[in-house]
């Protein structure tokens, strides 16, 4: 089933602009250009959805604007493990879904879109990228942190960072499912803030 895709980003583009954030309302129209005609990978499963998917999918809030079209999302994602590929940084326990990415067809300024699945008690240390990056919260609770500011992330939450801004998330006794979004530098450097020196993979 690959028909789940513009639901799921038209929703991300009308919550974006429903947002009281202006990146988020800038964001929108991105959201909106990317061609009716793309199709996401086929699904595919990892350890980290096989242990947390169903439970994650299943704690989205009924009454969340997305809810229908993120857990559907969410169900037929092409879901892979990630850890950067830097295990003695993060060993991992999470995993994630690229459904729009830079490679035709895109829009006019191509933006990355997927999902996040992190498993419970699992904390993603502090890591920064160049890109601009949007988090829209489907379940479960994360202790959230960007640069200095902390704070406990809900169903329902926007968050942004801003290119090169240091984030980290430890999820309680829930996993924590979210929708992202990547815009600006997409092939720019992805770095842990232990050693800020050493380059990640990009992808």
């Amino acid at each position: 089933m690959s028909d789940y895709l513009q639901p799921f980003l038209s929703t991300l583009a009308r919550v974006s602009r429903g947002s009281n954030q202006t990146a988020f309302r800038d964001l929108a129209s991105l959201i909106d250009a990317v061609p009716a005609d793309r199709r996401p990978e086929p699904p595919s499963q990892c350890p980290t959805a096989e242990k947390s998917l169903s439970d994650a999918i299943q704690r989205i809030p009924t009454d969340l604007e997305m809810a229908a079209e993120a857990a559907l999302a969410a169900e037929y994602s092409p879901w892979a493990e990630a850890s950067r590929g830097i295990p003695e940084f993060f060993s991992g326990g999470y995993a994630y879904s690229m459904l729009v990415d830079e490679h035709e067809p895109c829009g006019p300024e191509p933006i990355r879109a997927g999902l996040l699945l992190q498993q419970p008690q699992i904390a993603y240390p502090g890591h920064a990228h160049d890109a601009e990056e949007f988090y829209f919260i489907l379940s479960g609770y994360a202790e959230w942190r960007v640069d200095d500011h902390e704070f406990t992330a809900t169903p329902g939450m926007l968050i942004h960072h801003a290119p090169t801004a240091i984030h980290a998330m430890e999820t309680q006794n829930q996993p924590l499912l979210a929708a992202w979004v990547w815009r600006g530098d997409l092939k720019g450097r992805f770095w842990y803030e232990s050693a800020p020196d050493v380059d990640c993979p990009r992808t």
